[in-house]
């Protein structure tokens, strides 16, 4: 074992001879500001973080902690935006019109348009439920109508125009706008409604 000191300490015994490796650098003004509004940056961080309410969900597959998760964060997240609000509505009118192919295609199977020709006509527009359903197996079915003889929708609407909802040019959601009023005359149906119920 032997005794013997760094150089910084030698030179400190031998009256500071190394000064550049014994002196320490004084921050200056411009570095404390910008190392104080790091400080405030950090607390900053670490309140918004203590803040943040974090949830852990234990389950077996399936179990529905997807959807417990998705309702929180419907219920309790951020509000919608107005980009979110019309995708929703996109999808909604899209699911309208998968559901009105389906209904047209099952009525036809089960070969019910007999009954839907009993039903009276319709108070807003005069169009009979049995036309209705012509025309939306016409346009969602068999695909033999011409668009062009529907009504174009009035006023703007910002189907389409959604760059996150991602719609080309022929969507249900379109079809949504041209199609509304036989969607409705053959939803209200009272032969329908027995459906339902």
């Amino acid at each position: 074992m032997g005794c013997t000191s760094s150089a910084p300490d030698a030179a400190a015994q031998n009256g500071g001879g190394g000064d550049s490796a014994a002196r320490t650098v004084k921050d200056t003004p411009k570095e404390i500001a910008a190392s104080s509004g790091i400080d405030r940056e950090l607390d900053r961080a670490r309140q918004a973080e203590e803040l943040k309410v974090k949830l852990l969900l234990l389950g077996a597959g399936e179990s529905g902690k997807s959807t417990i998760f998705k309702q929180m964060r419907i219920l309790y997240g951020s509000p919608r935006t107005e980009d979110d609000l019309k995708m929703y509505g996109v999808n909604v009118r899209s699911n309208v019109i998968t559901a009105m192919r389906k209904l047209c295609m099952l009525l036809r199977n089960l070969g019910l348009e007999e009954a839907l020709s009993q039903e009276p006509a319709a108070e807003e527009g005069g169009q009979t439920p049995f036309e209705a359903f012509e025309l939306l197996v016409a346009h969602l079915v068999d695909g033999t109508a011409n668009s062009d003889d529907l009504e174009a929708p009035q006023g703007e609407d910002w189907v389409g125009q959604s760059a996150r909802a991602g719609l080309g040019a022929n969507n249900d959601a379109k079809q949504f706008l041209q199609l509304w009023k036989p969607v409705k005359v053959l939803w209200e149906v009272r032969y329908m409604c027995s459906f339902a119920s």
